[in-house]
């Protein structure tokens, strides 16, 4: 009888034992355990310290958006100026001065001057180059385009258009002439006409904001130069 009582005073005092080892109190200095999310610390780390050459990376190919005007389905380039200091007798003596000194000897005739309506029309051509670096350019022929110059008492406004590539002189064969619309539209050789078009459309916007500097500028001499 007694051995009976010994064994279950026992096993009551190993019970108790194991119910606080798998139960620690508070105050018992049990293990504290944090619950952590190894995926986060794998997210932090991963990746950490390497650096990506922004030349290995290769953008995609988008293609240049022009104007194409609604009514003709010409690219254009237009301006609208105020200016109010000046009137349109200075205006129109200004613009055909600009073209004087800008096409003169490159463009003839030079001029379709309809003054009942204070409009010009200026038959502009500039070089055209395809731009291969920063620093490096290659020459592809003229562009040629027409300008038309509609002037009011304060203000003017102008539009670029009916652009035209005229290609080098060759030893066999005509020059070759290409609308702006055709490298546009054209399904073949994208790339390379998007370059050409990119290109041109750098030179045509720096010859907008040299004619409307040139507009700005005061005239020193007489201005009835009609």
């Amino acid at each position: 009888m007694n051995k009976i009582i010994f064994f279950i005073a026992l096993t009551l005092i190993g019970a108790k034992s194991f119910a606080q080892i798998q139960n620690p109190d508070e105050t018992s200095g049990g293990y504290e355990v944090e619950n952590s999310d190894s995926t986060e610390s794998e997210e932090q780390t991963e990746g950490e310290g390497e650096e990506v050459d922004s030349s290995t990376i290769v953008k995609p190919f988008v293609k240049i958006e022009l104007y194409v005007d609604s009514v003709t389905n010409l690219i254009t380039y237009l301006g609208v100026v105020e200016q109010e200091e000046s009137g349109s007798d200075s205006l129109y003596t200004r613009a055909k001065r600009w073209a004087d000194n800008r096409f003169g000897k490159l463009s003839k005739p030079l001029y379709e001057i309809d003054k009942k309506n204070q409009k010009l029309i200026i038959n502009g051509v500039i070089p055209a180059f395809v731009y291969t670096s920063k620093y490096a350019k290659r020459d592809i022929g003229t562009h040629q385009f027409k300008m038309t110059v509609w002037i009011k008492e304060g203000r003017y406004k102008y539009q670029i258009s009916n652009l035209v590539h005229v290609g080098l002189k060759q030893n066999i064969g005509d020059v070759k002439r290409n609308y702006f619309e055709f490298y546009y539209t054209s399904p073949k050789a994208v790339k390379i006409y998007d370059k050409m078009l990119r290109d041109a459309d750098q030179d045509i916007h720096k010859l907008m904001k040299e004619f409307e500097k040139y507009m700005q500028d005061p005239i020193i001499v007489d201005e009835d130069d009609w």
